[in-house]
């Protein structure tokens, strides 16, 4: 997995994403809020 191109590797990203995306779940579940309820504001 050696991209030569220079940018991040997608692989990364992907993981980055991953980690990103589980950490928030886990702390909105863990304060005991709505997934939906914390995303759509910041999405409007």
């Amino acid at each position: 997995m050696s991209d030569t191109d220079g940018g991040v590797p997608l692989w990364w990203i992907l993981v980055f994403l991953l980690l990103t995306l589980g950490g928030g779940a886990y702390v909105v579940r863990a304060v005991g809020g709505s997934l939906l309820a914390t995303v759509l504001p910041v999405a409007i």
